[in-house]
């Protein structure tokens, strides 16, 4: 058996990527003002997630931070933890976040993205989540 695929979630990619905002817990280095940036949600599942950001995240091994986005009419905010860290072919910074959350929070996130993977089988946009405008996508150059 191969150990290629470790993830115990489903993963729904997203076409369109899907905005939250992104906030700093605990991050003593920077102002107020900057512990908070946008990210772009590329991919999600109930246990993390895979986002850019217009700006870098501080090179912090254990960089704990907030998601705040919504799905399906439901706003979610699960805090994990950054573990992994890149640069990408076009030149933004690419993140994945390893969520730390109670089961019932899982099985909340788990339902509406199983609603939300249905859905977009027919359109890569759906009313009541937080996906991306066009001048959004913009800041974070060409995703």
């Amino acid at each position: 058996m191969s150990n290629a695929n470790r993830r115990h979630f489903f993963r729904l990619p997203f076409q369109h990527p899907l905005c939250a905002e992104l906030k700093m817990i605990d991050y003593k280095d920077l102002m107020p003002e900057y512990r908070i940036v946008k990210a772009a949600l590329l991919d999600l599942s109930a246990g993390g997630a895979r986002f850019s950001t217009a700006t870098p995240l501080p090179d912090d091994d254990n960089l704990l931070v907030e998601l705040k986005f919504t799905v399906m009419h439901k706003e979610f905010k699960p805090v994990g933890t950054i573990v992994r860290s890149m640069r990408s072919e076009e030149e933004h910074d690419e993140y994945s976040i390893q969520f730390s959350w109670n089961e019932a929070d899982i099985a909340a996130l788990t339902g509406v993205l199983n609603q939300m993977a249905v859905k977009l089988r027919n359109k890569t946009v759906l009313p009541g989540c937080s996906f991306c405008t066009e001048e959004e996508l913009l800041e974070f150059k060409r995703l």
